[in-house]
């Protein structure tokens, strides 16, 4: 009875750690710059801005203020993600391993060259409705 009563001691310790993964935390977001997207500001499964909007031509850098995610805006792979006629798949990650992510403060760059709109995702958490957009005007 000792061991059961321990284990389970462990088990509620352990799951009420891994509660505050993921939650909200701050509750001011960082102000990014114009074509600068924070991905998991305040410990949020989210982009932020959303949507972005910039002129052909330009280069996102995706800021990461966590570890443990990634962009990806590879239709093939995922239904949630989109993109015009004419452009480029691109993701943070190389390779086939699409569940790679970056660590905090990194940073991703794209540059936009197809006007458009372009759904993308962060593969470990599109479950979690971690999904965004970057339209891209002439």
């Amino acid at each position: 009875m000792r061991r059961r009563t321990f284990l389970s001691a462990v088990g509620a310790s352990s799951l009420a750690g891994l509660a505050g993964c993921g939650a909200s935390g701050g509750t001011s977001t960082p102000e990014p710059g114009d074509s600068e997207v924070l991905v998991g500001p305040n410990n949020n499964f989210s982009f932020f801005p959303d949507p972005l909007t910039v002129s052909a031509g330009t280069t996102v850098t995706w800021t990461f203020q966590n570890s443990g995610h990634n962009v990806s805006c590879k239709p093939e792979n995922w239904d949630s993600a989109s993109l015009p006629d004419g452009a480029e798949p691109f993701a943070s990650y190389e390779g086939t391993n699409s569940f790679e992510t970056l660590p905090e403060g990194e940073t991703y760059e794209h540059t936009f060259d197809v006007p458009g709109t372009y759904e993308y995702v962060c593969v470990p958490h599109v479950a979690n409705g971690m999904v965004a957009t970057v339209v891209v005007e002439e």
